[in-house]
């Protein structure tokens, strides 16, 4: 399987911005997400307009989930 990157940043300054940049990263992890289908997708807000997007097995494939660090 090759590899690719599992996170991603997301920088924001207003929240219309958030929500498009958020979305297309959503996306992108969906499609490989399904390469696996074993991790799914944790959006955690890091600060203000801070995001991060990642795969992650404390996920179930399928599901997005939210969370503040």
């Amino acid at each position: 399987m090759a590899a690719f990157q599992a996170k991603l940043e997301v920088n924001a300054s207003h929240p219309d911005e958030a929500d498009e940049k958020l979305n297309a990263a959503v996306r992108e992890l969906q499609l490989r997400a399904r390469a696996d289908r074993t991790r799914g997708i944790l959006v955690t807000r890091t600060g203000a307009g801070r995001y991060t997007v990642e795969l992650s097995r404390e996920v179930p494939y399928g599901y997005t989930e939210e969370a503040v660090a």
